[in-house]
């Protein structure tokens, strides 16, 4: 009869594909598991230093040197309160420019003192909280690097770098 509803075969197999992918992707996971932990286990690959390497020598006229502005104490009152600030200034330049440039330290050590005197009195109180003093160094690095121009051969600056050494200011004011 037709109404009568077949009965599911009990012997009938199913398809091995999906076990297979199964246990095949199982592996994968363990082989990238185990290989992937014994690299970190492992360790870096040690190096060796050549003792054979050049060793590159800077020849003296390209050394930096520094060389002294100022050295003095430059005050500030632009908070209503006058605070004393122990400052020096430095310059860095190559080796070939520091005879130029000491010349022109020396011979103008009044008027560059007074310039960087008035970046002093004129900068905002929260410019000396800065910890590494950038707005008053970019100041005097722009007043300097102006100074003292750029070699006329090379067209290099002559100033490399502009370094300020600042003790925390104290109040002369009552």
């Amino acid at each position: 009869m037709p109404d009568e509803t077949p009965e599911p075969q009990a012997g009938k197999k199913k398809s091995p594909l999906k076990t297979i992918i199964l246990v095949v992707s199982i592996l994968l996971v363990e082989a990238v598991a185990i290989i992937g932990g014994m690299m970190m286990l492992s360790g870096p690959q040690l190096v060796e230093a050549n003792p054979d390497a050049a060793v590159i020598e800077i020849p003296d006229d390209e050394k930096i040197v520094e060389l002294r502005v100022i050295d003095s104490r430059l005050p500030n009152n632009k908070s209503g309160v006058t605070y004393l600030y122990d400052t020096q200034v430095w310059v860095q330049v190559k080796n070939r420019y520091s005879e130029q440039v000491a010349d022109q330290l020396d011979r103008f050590h009044n008027e560059i003192k007074a310039e960087i005197t008035a970046i002093w009195r004129t900068s905002d109180p929260r410019h000396f909280q800065e910890p590494k003093l950038e707005n008053l160094t970019r100041k005097v690095n722009a007043l300097l690097d102006a100074r003292f121009g750029t070699d006329p051969q090379t067209g290099e600056t002559i100033l490399t770098k502009s370094v300020i050494v600042m003790q925390p200011g104290f109040r002369i004011d009552s």
